[in-house]
């Protein structure tokens, strides 16, 4: 089930609105009780030694000021609110799409979990260790050892051959050079996307639920490198399928057909020695 949560920034950008408009009736009042007091200050003067034009200058800037900072705070405010938007919008299209992500977290759904590594150069050996949750080492699988990008899918089951619960899990790529020194390599996990949620603190971030509830994985969409389309798979799917019928309905008819043909070759040839 895919949901999408934005509750709280909904939230947020209520008391972000109140906060400029507060701001600025706070101003509109005291800048109400400035001009008072200044015009006060003027009509009592000493005439023989008025008011300093610089002063008087500088108080009026000031208060300028305040309020040119007022209305980009307002300014500000409303683009963070865009951004928002755009950025729950972005994360709604994510929902049940496989999205690849940098890390090593690795969510097993339905009985099924891939990932990628890439060395930067050949290794002597190369082990993929997965954990559960609590970091406890489940499985131990063998890797490619040429330099490059590998992919590698997991069905879930231990080092005994025992299928495990869908869940979060994490994985460790352990590669060795030639020389025995350890090979440092980057790496992704795919996940399908199953809520979006959106707060003041996190922004728009993803969720790949997989199994239990507490065990889902969370991230920011700067994690994403690339997204999997799912129902474009699927159609890939059906035309290889309705392909491959095509193919062996084909082989049957040109099978058919020189059946036939040889049947009306034999009748021709007995009739001719007749």
């Amino acid at each position: 089930m895919t949901t999408v949560d934005t509750s709280a920034t909904n939230a947020a950008t209520a008391s972000a609105a109140t906060g400029s408009a507060a701001g600025k009736a706070t101003l509109g009042s005291n800048f109400n009780t400035f001009l008072t007091m200044l015009t006060t200050q003027l009509k009592h003067q000493d005439p023989l030694s008025p008011m300093d034009s610089t002063q008087f200058t500088n108080q009026l800037v000031q208060f300028s000021s305040v309020e040119q900072q007022i209305n980009a705070n307002s300014n500000l405010e409303k683009l963070i609110k865009l951004q928002q938007t755009a950025q729950t919008s972005q994360g709604i299209s994510y929902l049940g799409q496989t999205v690849e992500v940098s890390g090593t977290d690795l969510p097993l759904q339905d009985s099924a979990a891939s990932l990628t590594y890439t060395l930067p150069k050949e290794a002597r050996d190369v082990k993929i260790v997965i954990k559960d949750s609590t970091g406890k080492q489940v499985n131990s699988i063998a890797g490619e050892t040429a330099s490059g990008a590998h992919s590698l899918s997991w069905n879930g089951k231990d080092s005994s051959g025992t299928q495990l619960d869908d869940g979060r899990y994490s994985f460790q790529v352990v590669a060795t050079a030639a020389d025995g020194t350890s090979i440092t390599t980057t790496s992704t996990s795919f996940g399908r996307v199953t809520k979006v949620t959106n707060d003041a603190t996190n922004g728009t971030t993803l969720v790949m639920g997989a199994g239990t509830k507490g065990n889902d994985i969370t991230l920011t969409m700067d994690k994403v490198v690339s997204v999997k389309d799912n129902q474009s798979s699927i159609n890939n799917a059906q035309l290889a399928a309705a392909n491959a019928q095509y193919q062996a309905a084909l082989a049957q008819l040109q099978a058919l057909q020189g059946s036939s043909n040889n049947s009306s070759s034999s009748s021709g040839s007995s009739s001719t020695g007749q």
